[in-house]
């Protein structure tokens, strides 16, 4: 299969390949990357959300085009000969594909579970552009909230006395976004605070650090450093 087989063609707001939204605004043009390339920014994606403490914004575009593009690998490999050794590296590389996806979606899915709340109280003061839940999660964390809710109210509530019933933003989980992780940097960023006295300092390209993950929240999702 050539590299023009798993070519797909998708607009610049929809790759968000470290691109800022000024160069967005700059460029309407569509912009053709391959599925290899889409495949590299949903590993990245992956490694991000399974070292961030909180979730970051959901990549349900790109994970709607690497199905798109399982699907039609898996249509390809039907003419080849299940003895051919291509067949063999193809279907592994399709069930690598397949776990990278799965791994990301439970470990989103763990903490909209652990942190149900939380995440809702935050997504209802974001616009429509910064939601980090898709609509299919907003909808399952709503429906398990109100089902854990339900079911603590008959299970324990009803039974305890009004004094030792604790208000439901007492029982919010919350993520320790003080939390340290490591991060590489994926360009140069000046002037980064670093430490409760406001130290700064510039973060190479290719640097890697140990920095509290609420000090570099948003230059993860600028796609300027990633986690590691």
């Amino acid at each position: 299969m050539s590299e023009e087989d798993y070519t797909t063609k998708i607009t610049s707001e929809d790759a968000c390949l470290n691109r800022t939204a000024d160069d967005d605004e700059d460029d309407d043009e569509g912009e053709e990357i391959t599925a290899q390339k889409v495949l590299e920014f949903l590993e990245t994606a992956w490694t991000n959300e399974m070292c961030a403490p909180d979730i970051l914004q959901h990549q349900s575009d790109m994970l709607e085009l690497m199905m798109g593009q399982v699907a039609h690998m898996e249509e390809n490999m039907k003419d080849l000969d299940k003895n051919d050794f291509r067949f063999v590296v193809h279907q592994m590389e399709l069930e690598r594909i397949r776990y990278v996806m799965a791994s990301y979606l439970r470990c989103r899915l763990q903490k909209i579970e652990t942190y149900t709340k939380h995440l809702l109280n935050e997504e209802s003061t974001r616009s429509a552009e910064e939601k980090r839940l898709s609509p299919e999660e907003t909808k399952f964390a709503q429906e398990y909230y109100e089902n854990m809710e339900e079911c603590f109210q008959q299970i324990a509530l009803q039974y305890m006395p009004n004094t030792q019933r604790s208000e439901a933003d007492q029982r919010i989980v919350r993520p320790n976004l003080m939390s340290h992780v490591f991060v590489k940097a994926n360009v140069s960023v000046p002037a980064v605070v670093v430490g409760v006295d406001d130290e700064e300092v510039d973060l190479a390209a290719g640097s890697q650090h140990i920095i509290p993950y609420q000090l570099i929240a948003d230059l993860i999702q600028k796609h300027q450093v990633q986690l590691i």
